[in-house]
Parts: C-alpha cells; sequence; structure tokens
C-alpha cells in the first residue's frame, strides 16, 4: 500500500507538471517573424522596429536577434534601444520607447525574433514593425504587425498580436527556452516513473 501511495504522488507531480507546461507553452511572450519582400519590386526601402510605451506604461523590454538579411550599412537607433549585430538589441519602454530603422534592399527576405519581459502592471506597450520607402508603406497599409503588451491580462492575453499572415509578412509564437526546459524536466519525471514501474514488475 506504500508504494501505491509513493508511485500516485509521484504521477500527481508530474502531471502537474506537464499541465504547467501546456499552461506556459499556451502563453508564449517570444515570436519569429519573416518578411519576403519578393513580390515588392527591387531598390532601397527601410526596415522600422519599434517598441512604443505609452505615458506611465509598466517597465517593459523587447529583445530583437538574428535579424537577417540584405541590409545596407548599419541600423540608426534612436530612443531606448541598445546593442548592436551580432548581440541582440534591446529595446525599452521608459521615455516613450526607442526605434531602430534599417536601410534595406527589396527582393529578398528578412527576418528576426522578439521576446519581451514585462513588470506587473496595468498600462501597456506597443512593438511593431513596417516596411516603407521615401514616399509610402510597403506590404500593407501602415505596420506589417504590431505586438501590443498587456502586463495585467490574464495567462495567455498578455500579447495581444495583430499580424495577419500575407504573402509579405508571417509570425510564429515561439516557447520560451524556460518552457522548453519545463516541458523537459515534465518528461524526464515520466521517463523516471515508467522505467520504475517496469523494474518493480
Amino acid at each position: 500500500m506504500l508504494n501505491f501511495k509513493h508511485f500516485l504522488a509521484n504521477v500527481t507531480l508530474a502531471a502537474a507538471m506537464v499541465g504547467a507546461c501546456g499552461q506556459a507553452a499556451a502563453t508564449p511572450l517570444g515570436y519569429h517573424v519573416d518578411i519576403d519582400t519578393a513580390t515588392l519590386g527591387t531598390g532601397p526601402a527601410f526596415l522600422d522596429l519599434y517598441f512604443l510605451g505609452l505615458d506611465g506604461a509598466t517597465a517593459a523590454t523587447a529583445t530583437v536577434d538574428h535579424l537577417t538579411g540584405a541590409f545596407d550599412g548599419a541600423p540608426d537607433l534612436t530612443g531606448a534601444v541598445t546593442g548592436g549585430a551580432p548581440d541582440p538589441f534591446v529595446f525599452g519602454n521608459a521615455g516613450g520607447g526607442g526605434d531602430l530603422l534599417q536601410a534595406i534592399q527589396l527582393g529578398g527576405k528578412f527576418s528576426f525574433d522578439v521576446s519581451f519581459m514585462m513588470a506587473p502592471g496595468d498600462t501597456g506597450t506597443t512593438f511593431g514593425w513596417a516596411l516603407f520607402d521615401t514616399t509610402h508603406y510597403l506590404g500593407a497599409d501602415g505596420d506589417l504587425g504590431d505586438l501590443f503588451l498587456q502586463p495585467d491580462a490574464a495567462p495567455g492575453g498578455q500579447v495581444l498580436v495583430a499580424a495577419p499572415t500575407t504573402q509579405v509578412n508571417r509570425l510564429t509564437a515561439v516557447p520560451e527556452p524556460s518552457t522548453a526546459a519545463l516541458m523537459l524536466v515534465a518528461l524526464l519525471a515520466l521517463s523516471a516513473l515508467r522505467a520504475r514501474g517496469a523494474r518493480r514488475a
């Protein structure tokens, strides 16, 4: 009877861990963005990434890394942005936020990863990206996509996605490293329980 209680406790713990993994996986705060400008012609244009904090916004950061594509020179950083390739760019929302403006050549593919951290609070921040030339926006009538951070929302709703998938723009949610680690721990625990049960049988 004691062994059964021990086994039941282990199964309950493993189930709780898997449940927590499912909860975490359902609330990603990291995203991968692909931009394909093949249908937009050729020539110079600009890729703009911005992190805009409203007055009194809850402290938050956006980390952009793996920024790739046919770039013309180094990006122009304004406001609360630090870093530079190959290191990540870190955007803060203090003082209104920051902006990264990168000259590009149209006709190729561009991509980046963005992840967020935010303190508890009730005023959010917006991360957005757009393409434009000297006269108008490209690929959309305005931003290609926006991610609205809502720190006071329930888990699963802390990032409101407004990034339609189009021929030019695609957004994919990616699990945070801590989520992947938690899932690995849960799977290892389940494997250990199964191996222990097989040995006893």
